[in-house]
Formats: structure tokens, C-alpha cells, sequence
């Protein structure tokens, strides 16, 4: 455990940790089993972010325009994520601690993105800011 956090210490330094990493509880101190935590807190975040977008994906419906221009936003988010946590985590390539780096910043920027598409589920009738209808 002190190796977990003594890692994200030296990635928080490096500015790659994110808050995702102390919210984990790794008992494995090995640099493996460090991995496989920050791999599972990505892999956590990313079913939040699944069930977000299926939740906004049913309610937009037919409306193909709508549900075009979700997709384009996806894709576009997608690529800016991942081309953003190889560049955080470019300081450890060929390390060991690569895969927990660029884990650990997809698990935080996929959290984020959630929290950007969750309050879409709330819009209200009328809301003209919001492309997500309300719920039935």
C-alpha cells in the first residue's frame, strides 16, 4: 500500500495523478498489482460513462440529427482523451509506471466526462440549452 502511494505521490508531483487514484483500494503494492488497480478505476469510470451516454442515446431517440451530432461530440471527446493521457503520461513511456499513468488519466478524464453528461439527463421541458429531452 505504501508503494501505491508513494507512486501516485511522484505522478501527483508529475501532475499526472488524478483524484481517481487515492480513491482506490489497492492492497497489492506491487507495480503490477498497482496497474491492475488503476486499470480497474478506468475500467469503473468507463461503465459510468456507458451507462451515461446508452441513458442520453435512448432518451434523444429517433432524432437522428440529434443523436449525429452526440456521436461526432463522442468520437471527437474519444480522440482528445486519448491523444491528452499519451501526453500526460509521455514522461513515463518506457517505464514502469506507463500503464498506471496513462490508466489513471483515462480513469480521471473518463470521470470527467461523465460529469459532463449526467446533468444532461436532467433537462427540463423548454430548455433550449439543452438537446436531451426530459424524461417521460
Amino acid at each position: 500500500m505504501r508503494r501505491f502511494w508513494f507512486a501516485a505521490a511522484l505522478l501527483s508531483l508529475s501532475g499526472l495523478a488524478p483524484t481517481v487514484a487515492l480513491a482506490q483500494d489497492c492492497t497489492d503494492a506491487t507495480q503490477m498489482g498497482l496497474d491492475e488497480c488503476a486499470g480497474a478505476a478506468y475500467k469503473k469510470a468507463d461503465a459510468e460513462l456507458n451507462a451515461v451516454y446508452g441513458k442520453i442515446v435512448a432518451r434523444i431517440g429517433p432524432d437522428a440529427a440529434t443523436r449525429a451530432g452526440l456521436v461526432k461530440a463522442q468520437k471527437a471527446w474519444i480522440a482528445f482523451r486519448d491523444a491528452e493521457c499519451a501526453f500526460r503520461a509521455s514522461g513515463t513511456v518506457g517505464g514502469s509506471l506507463y500503464p498506471m499513468a496513462l490508466a489513471l488519466c483515462l480513469a480521471e478524464m473518463t470521470t470527467q466526462r461523465v460529469a459532463g453528461l449526467a446533468p444532461l439527463l436532467a433537462c427540463r421541458e423548454g430548455d433550449t440549452s439543452c438537446p436531451v429531452p426530459p424524461a417521460n
